[in-house]
C-alpha cells in the first residue's frame, strides 16, 4: 500500500503520519502550507482577502510535484485544496480522505475555508471529531463521513513520574475572545491560574493580566509537562468553532491529570460527572469546583485515575485512529 499524505508535520498531524509509518505502510509527504508559514503575508493574504489567488499555483504545484500513482490520498490542511486540486489528486490515487479536526463551515477564519467549503463533496471520506459537524453534511452534500471521538498519542500524552506540582490550576490553548472574557472572570474572583498558549497578548487587556499569561505556542511535549505539572486542567471550547469536545477532553485524563470541563451533552456521553472528570455550567460554579478539589487531594487524585483508567480503555490512541482509518478505506475498497 501507498499513501500520499499532503499536510504539515506538526501536532496531532505528525502523529497520524508516524503511525501511518509504523504500520510499515510506504507513504510520501508533501507539506504545501510550508510557503505560508514561511511567508506570512502570503497566509494573511490566503485567510483574509482570497484564497482564490492562490488557487491555480496550488493546482499547478500539485502537478508538478506529484507524479506517482498512490492507493491513499491522505489531505490534513484542506483549507488549500480546490475543487480543481481535488479533482486531480482523484486521478492519482484510489481513494482521498480528509482528515477536518477544524470547523471549516463557520466564519470565526475569515475567507480561509473558501476553498475547501466548495470541495469538501468531492473526498472520498470525510472524518470528524466534532459531532456538530455532522448538521453540515446535508448542507454541504458530504455523503461518507465518519466522527470518532478525539484521540490522544500514548509516547507524549502520559504521566511523567515524580515531576512537583507547580500549578494549581492551568489552561493550555490559543487565545479565543469567549475563552479570554471566562478566564478573565475566573481571575478577577481570585483563582490562582496559569494560562499557557500563544496570542494572548492580542487580548485588549493584556497588560492588565499579563502576570497570568505564559504565551507562546508550546509543542506537546511541553504541554504535556505543563498538565502534568498541574493539580487541575481546565479543558474550554471554542463557542466560535461549536466545539462540544476536543482533543484535550483525552489528552488530559490521558496524562493523569484532574480535568474540569464546561458540561456539553457530548462530552457527558464521553466521560461521567465527578467520576472521570468534574462539570461546570457557570464562572462561579468553576471556581467552587476547583477550590473544593485544591483542597481534597485524595477524591481529586481519584478521579483523575479513573478517567485515565477510563481513556486507556476506549482504544483513542493515534495508533488506533490510524488503524480506524484503514479499515475505513479497505471496506470502500472492498
Amino acid at each position: 500500500m501507498k499513501i500520499l499524505f499532503l499536510g504539515h508535520l506538526g501536532g496531532n498531524s505528525k502523529y497520524q503520519y508516524n503511525n501511518f509509518k509504523k504500520k510499515g505502510i510506504k507513504i510520501d509527504h508533501l507539506d504545501i502550507e510550508f510557503f505560508f508559514r514561511k511567508v506570512k503575508i502570503l497566509k494573511f493574504l490566503f485567510n483574509n482577502i482570497s484564497p482564490i489567488i492562490f488557487s491555480p499555483i496550488i493546482f499547478l504545484f500539485l502537478k508538478i510535484k506529484i507524479q506517482k500513482k498512490y492507493n491513499l490520498v491522505y489531505v490534513t490542511n484542506g483549507e488549500y485544496f480546490s475543487k480543481n486540486s481535488v479533482f486531480y489528486l482523484k486521478k492519482i490515487c484510489n481513494k482521498i480522505f480528509l482528515c477536518c479536526f477544524d470547523n471549516p463551515f463557520v466564519k470565526r477564519d475569515n475567507k480561509k475555508w473558501n476553498l475547501l467549503r466548495k470541495s469538501i463533496h468531492l473526498f472520498d471520506h470525510v472524518i470528524y471529531i466534532q459531532p456538530s459537524r455532522k448538521k453540515y453534511t446535508k448542507i454541504y452534500n458530504i455523503k461518507n463521513y465518519s466522527i470518532f471521538y478525539p484521540h490522544y498519542e500514548k509516547s507524549v500524552h502520559k504521566k511523567i513520574k515524580n515531576i512537583k506540582k507547580k500549578y494549581d490550576v492551568v489552561f493550555v490553548g490559543t487565545w479565543f475572545l469567549d475563552r479570554a472574557i471566562f478566564l478573565k472572570k475566573l481571575i478577577d474572583k481570585g483563582l490562582n491560574i496559569k494560562i499557557f498558549g500563544s496570542r494572548w497578548n492580542k487580548d485588549s487587556e493584556y497588560k492588565k493580566y499579563k502576570k497570568f499569561f505564559k504565551i507562546k505556542n508550546f509543542n506537546s511535549l511541553e504541554y504535556s509537562k505543563i498538565i502534568n505539572s498541574s493539580h487541575i486542567a481546565l479543558c474550554l471550547f471554542s463557542k466560535e468553532n461549536e466545539d462540544t469536545i476536543t482533543t484535550r477532553s483525552a489528552e488530559i485524563p490521558a496524562i493523569g491529570t484532574f480535568m474540569l470541563t464546561k458540561k456539553t451533552n457530548d462530552h457527558v456521553k464521553f466521560l461521567k460527572h465527578k467520576k472521570h472528570t468534574v462539570y461546570f455550567n457557570s464562572v462561579n460554579q468553576c471556581i467552587k469546583y476547583c477550590k473544593y478539589y485544591l483542597k481534597n487531594h485524595t477524591l481529586r487524585e481519584k478521579i483523575a485515575k479513573q478517567a485515565n483508567i477510563k481513556i486507556r480503555s476506549m482504544k483513542l490512541t493515534n495508533e488506533d485512529f490510524i488503524k480506524k482509518v484503514l479499515k475505513i478505506y479497505e471496506n470502500k475498497i472492498l
